[in-house]
Order: C-alpha cells, then sequence, then structure tokens
C-alpha cells in the first residue's frame, strides 16, 4: 500500500529542453529513499522545443509523475494550475531549469513531520551562465523557528531568502487559500509577504540545497513597461499587507522601483504615484531606522531633493 502523500514536487518548463534532463535527475537524487512519499507534477506551459519529450521519457521511466501540457503564457496563472492538481500536504516548487542537491528531501521531509511548519526557507544558490558545474555536496542544517516579524524583516531588507518560491517548502493548503495572482512576472513578490503574515510557523535553515539559475534575460532581468505595472502592483501589495511598522524597509523597495525604472515610470503615468508613496514616508524615522543600511539613506535623500 502506498504511504500518504506528504509532498508534491512542482516543477514548471518552458522551452527548457536544454537543462530539463539535469533537472528531472537532481529531482530524483534529491528525494532519495523518500520517494515514495512523494509526487512529482511537470506542468509544460507553451514550450516550443523538446521539452515535452523529454518530459514524457521521464514519466514513463518513473513512477507517481503526472504532467499536463498548458497554454497559459502567464506564470501566475500556471502555478495556480499546478497547486490545484497537488496532493501533497506540502509544495515543493522548481524552475525547469534549476537542480537539487542529493538527498535533502529525505532530509527535509524528517522536519516537517516533525515541526509541521507552514513555512519551510533556506536559500537558495545562485548560479550565472549556462554551464553546469559539478554539484556541491550536500550538508544538512537544523532550522531554526522564526517569528513572523523576523521572517518579514529579514525578507525586507533580502537577508536570507527574497520573495522566491522555487526552493522553499510551503502548506499546499496556505496556497489554496492564498493563490498568486495572474501576473507574467513578480507573482511570488506579490503573493510572499502576505503568507508571512498568514504563517503561525516559520522555519530557517542556512543550508541551500537549490541550485537556481540566473539567466542573462531572465524574467526580471529584462524588463517590460507590463513587467514594471506587475513591480508596482507587488510592491503595493507590500504597502497594503504588512504591518505599519514595515513601513520604512517597505519604502526602500520603493525607491529602487523610482531609481531603475524612471523613464517608464514617466512613460506611464506611473512616476507620481511612487514619487507621492516615497515623500509620505517620514524622513526623520527612516533616517535614524538601523535596519536601513545607510546606502539607502543616501539614495533616500537624493530622490527626496530631485523630486
Amino acid at each position: 500500500m502506498r504511504m500518504p502523500c506528504r509532498l508534491s514536487v512542482i516543477i514548471t518548463a518552458h522551452n527548457c529542453a536544454r537543462w530539463l534532463e539535469g533537472t528531472l535527475e537532481s529531482v530524483i537524487a534529491c528525494l532519495a529513499d523518500a520517494w515514495s512519499r512523494c509526487e512529482i507534477i511537470i506542468i509544460n506551459d507553451a514550450s516550443t522545443d523538446d521539452s515535452q519529450s523529454i518530459i514524457e521519457r521521464f514519466a514513463a521511466n518513473h513512477p507517481h509523475v503526472r504532467y499536463q501540457q498548458t497554454q497559459l503564457r502567464n506564470i501566475g496563472k500556471v502555478r495556480n494550475h499546478a497547486v490545484s492538481l497537488a496532493q501533497g500536504d506540502y509544495v515543493l516548487m522548481l524552475d525547469g531549469d534549476d537542480r537539487l542537491l542529493p538527498g535533502a528531501i529525505a532530509n527535509h521531509l524528517g522536519i516537517l513531520d516533525a515541526q509541521a511548519p507552514d513555512i519551510y526557507l533556506s536559500k537558495l544558490i545562485e548560479q550565472r551562465g549556462d554551464r553546469d558545474g559539478a554539484l556541491p555536496e550536500w550538508h544538512f542544517h537544523p532550522p531554526v523557528c522564526l517569528t513572523v516579524d523576523d521572517a518579514i524583516t529579514r525578507f525586507l531588507i533580502h537577508r536570507d531568502f527574497q520573495a522566491h518560491f522555487i526552493g522553499q517548502y510551503f502548506r499546499r493548503d496556505l496556497l489554496l487559500e492564498n493563490p498568486f495572482p495572474p501576473f507574467i512576472c513578480y507573482e511570488d513578490a506579490w503573493l510572499f509577504p502576505l503568507l508571512l503574515t498568514r504563517s503561525r510557523k516559520i522555519l530557517f535553515s542556512e543550508a541551500g540545497f537549490y541550485l537556481y539559475r540566473k539567466h542573462a534575460v531572465s524574467l526580471s532581468t529584462v524588463m517590460t513597461p507590463e513587467k514594471i505595472s506587475c513591480l508596482l502592483a507587488a510592491t503595493t501589495h507590500m504597502d497594503e499587507v504588512l504591518p505599519d511598522n514595515f513601513k520604512p524597509l517597505i519604502t526602500c523597495h520603493w525607491i529602487d522601483v523610482i531609481n531603475r525604472h524612471t523613464a517608464v515610470l514617466k512613460q506611464q503615468g506611473e512616476w507620481e504615484e511612487v514619487k507621492t508613496r516615497i515623500h509620505q514616508q517620514r524622513l526623520g524615522s527612516f533616517l535614524f531606522n538601523g535596519k536601513i543600511r545607510m546606502s539607502y539613506k543616501r539614495k533616500m535623500l537624493k530622490v527626496r531633493r530631485l523630486t
């Protein structure tokens, strides 16, 4: 008799045939002897390369694999669809060009069983470029329990983790109750802070097991007006869902928006909105906030002078 499904490993693929076999092989190695407690769900969204044939060969050789082809062309909708198919108590998401370290999931399942967190976070191991190097050796490190305020602070100052859903464990019910927005980009930045506020137990480990491939032309690297609109919606959502005492740290994100995307903001008529939000922040409480880096304090003074 098969054991109840504890974890759904969700892989989203779009034109990643060059790396997909390596990704799938790394999942098998990462599961190790925990295979019987997990399922793999692969969503191939609008690929025009050889991704589908790779997926079909993989599924034919491995049990507990389900896959679908979709034409959603929207990562928020793709993630929601995948979660709706999942049967595990927890969800772990991967992109189709990333890799996992051998044996890590088997270790993590023991933590999920023993501590039953809402969210279990760990650092990502960022890799730049398209070549696959040798996999680092996996070393388990017991997680620590974060308060919600500590988790929000670490997220806002980009300490230890950012708004990535890849490589993190989320209780599936949490994602069913709080779906992703229908965004083509920054869907994670919109949802991540909300889930932090709605979690009762958040774990974090320094030990990374997810190798994140950072492309020079990734979704968040090459910006378009539509992507910037998604970024604005995600940053606005931080103001809406996070407690007021985090406003100074959220302002740092608004400063990044106005500094990096000035031309498009003016072109789209959104410059005044962003400028007004930054000026709403009391200057004294920003400058004397010990959690804000000096570089952002200098940027704040410059933005206030120029706008």
